[in-house]
This record gives C-alpha cells, structure tokens and sequence, in this order.
C-alpha cells in the first residue's frame, strides 16, 4: 500500500500543475487591457442664448462605435462659477448635480437638448463608462 502511495502523489502533483497552469494562461488572456474608449465632442463652437442646441459625442472602442454604454451623462456650468466637484462620484451623484442623461441616437452617437439660460463661456463635461473604461472630457462653448 505504501508503494501505490509514492506513484499516486507525483502523479496528483502533476495534474495539479497542469490544471493550474492552463487555468493561469486563461486568467493572463482574460485580464488583458481593453482597448480605450475615445470621445470626441460634437458640439458648436458658439450657441445662441435660448436657443436649444445639440451636445453630442461619438464614442468608439478600437475604431468601433460603442452602443449601449453604460453611462453617458453632461454636466454644463458656465466658466465664471467654477466647475462642480467631481470627486469619485457615481452617476447617481452625478445627476443630484445636474448631469443629464444622454440618449443613444446614433451606434456610438449620445445626444443631450440644451438651452443656455445667459451668455457666457460655458464648459460642457461628458463623463462616459463603459465597462472597465471611464473618461471625463471637456469642451468650451461660447454663448451670446
């Protein structure tokens, strides 16, 4: 009994290995780093005061338009009042700001309506996760 024992442990130490190693080279493949999510704003350089206007971003991953992200919101101040915090914020938080939920009009095109109030220089911050992925670009719009 005590033979069988001695042939049974080098074997179970290998199967080990085995399954571990193969279980190792699918996590290295499975956490690889995504592709970055690209933002680029479409958006008016100027806007009219009471007028509505269109604030857009296309949103594509490796050349690809993203459909369905997970979070795209706007927030919209106007430059003299200073930008609101911005701290690790959710998009619940976010919308107790005033973040507005953008729509998908588009594959990989979100569309927010607004109208700006008074003339200004105005920053308009899109904060955008899809998946592992978040980005938080700005654009001025100067309104008169």
């Amino acid at each position: 009994m005590f033979g069988q024992v001695k042939w049974v442990v080098p074997v179970l130490t290998i199967l080990i290995a085995l399954v571990t190693g193969c279980t190792g080279s699918e996590n290295a493949a499975t956490n690889e780093m995504p592709e970055m999510i690209k933002v680029q704003f479409v958006v008016p350089e100027k806007a009219t005061v009471q007028e509505p206007v269109a604030l857009q971003i296309k949103l594509t991953q490796g050349g690809q338009p993203v459909e369905a992200a997970d979070h795209v919101q706007f927030q919209v101040w106007n430059e003299l009042d200073g930008a609101p915090e911005q701290a690790l914020m959710t998009a619940e938080d976010l919308k107790e700001l005033g973040a507005l939920d953008a729509m998908e009009v588009d594959k990989g095109l979100y569309e927010i309506q607004h109208t700006f109030e008074e003339p200004g220089t105005y920053i308009v911050q899109v904060h955008v996760t899809h998946g592992a992925m978040h980005s938080m670009p700005k654009k001025k719009i100067i309104v008169e």
